[in-house]
């Protein structure tokens, strides 16, 4: 049996980690706040999630961050899973690699694009990625993850995990395995396409609900936020497309059709039709990872999100300004410069 790390048991970390506990596989969750591996450790972690998708109670074996060194008298690891911020990304892999068997690999199961970062440590032929297309979860309070969205299924598959080059290899298939117990998963030959594609979808939603401080169904049933959020995802989709990518269809949109948007009034009103469709079925309180933090009043992935569409677009010559303001404007919420508010909206689409 694989052992298995999982670097970050926070909304998704935890939620993946506990399926696996409850499903006998061999997993180690480490996170870097105590109260919550205090309660991992005692409690055990439990997941709810919408008419019950993805509900689980269940022990876990939990080791704060300063308790790493430790592993040293273990086994190594056969597949870590890093699931912290994209910021953290380098200083994970950094402490994780010496605990690793030589045939190790580690999966990116993180927001933005971070493959890179985790190679720069542990070399390309140890790093693969998984985009999560459909779960959306929350670490509500320590041991308690809720998760806010149905689990996937044979159209709408939750994980997809790839290699870099592309090819399917048995390391690639065992993890699609294992984590098919926490939601229907996938081997992809298009990791890149995947991510970019997921990226869209964070894009044009994290920063929209972290400045506006709107829930994800408020942001989709707001005209102003709905129409910033569809131009927000349509000029990232160009730029995958000048990237040269092969965009894959990820939560239900036609990624075509939300390409025009920006530009064309047709696909603006199907896309806007799709959207508040989508908003009906969400739940009320339900907010993306940056809405989130900016609540928690934590640092969060503009950079790795919007920030990094608006510097591979200005690359490429795309008008990118809107991912650009609303970077800058997030980054200026998180100092305490400004409040979130619905009234930025219209600072980011007619910017003074």
């Amino acid at each position: 049996m694989s052992k298995i790390c999982i670097l970050g048991a926070g909304a998704i970390g935890g939620y993946i980690g506990a399926h696996f506990a409850a499903n006998g596989i061999d997993v180690t969750l480490i996170d870097a706040w105590a109260e919550h591996v205090e309660a991992m450790r005692k409690s055990g972690i439990t997941v709810e999630g919408i008419n019950g998708a993805g509900s689980v109670k269940t022990s876990v074996h939990a080791l704060h961050i300063s308790d790493v060194p430790q592993l040293v008298k273990t086994d190594p690891f056969d597949i870590v899973f890093i699931a912290v911020k994209s910021y953290d990304t380098l200083w994970a892999t950094q402490l994780i690699l010496p605990y690793m068997a030589p045939n190790g690999c580690i999966v990116s199961l993180q927001n933005s694009i971070n493959e890179d970062a985790i190679a720069s440590v542990a070399g390309w032929n140890r790093t693969l990625g998984c985009s999560l297309s459909t779960i959306a979860s929350e670490l509500v309070a320590p041991g308690y993850i809720m998760r806010n969205s149905p689990l996937g299924d044979d159209t709408k598959i939750g994980l997809r995990v790839g290699e870099v080059h592309g090819r399917s290899t048995p390391r690639a298939n065992e993890i699609a395995r294992l984590l098919s117990c926490a939601d229907s998963a996938k081997v992809t030959s298009n990791l890149w396409g995947e991510r970019w594609s997921k990226l869209v979808i964070n894009a044009m939603r994290n920063g929209v609900s972290a400045l506006s401080g709107m829930s994800g169904k408020e942001r989709d049933n707001n005209a102003v936020a709905r129409e910033l959020s569809i131009c927000l995802g349509s000029s990232c989709v160009r730029v995958g497309q000048a990237m040269g990518l092969h965009l894959e269809p990820v939560g239900g949109f036609d990624l075509d059709l939300l390409g025009r948007a920006e530009n064309d009034s047709a696909a603006m009103a199907a896309v806007s039709n799709f959207v508040i469709g989508l908003a009906n079925a969400r739940n009320d309180h339900q907010r993306p990872s940056m809405g989130q933090d900016i609540r928690k009043r934590r640092r969060t992935e503009t950079d790795s999100i919007n920030g990094l569409v608006a510097r591979r677009g200005a690359e490429l010559g795309i008008d990118v300004r809107l991912h650009d303001r609303v970077n800058k404007m997030v980054k200026r919420i998180e100092i305490g410069e400004i409040a979130p508010s619905p009234s930025l909206l219209n600072e980011i689409i007619l910017p003074a």
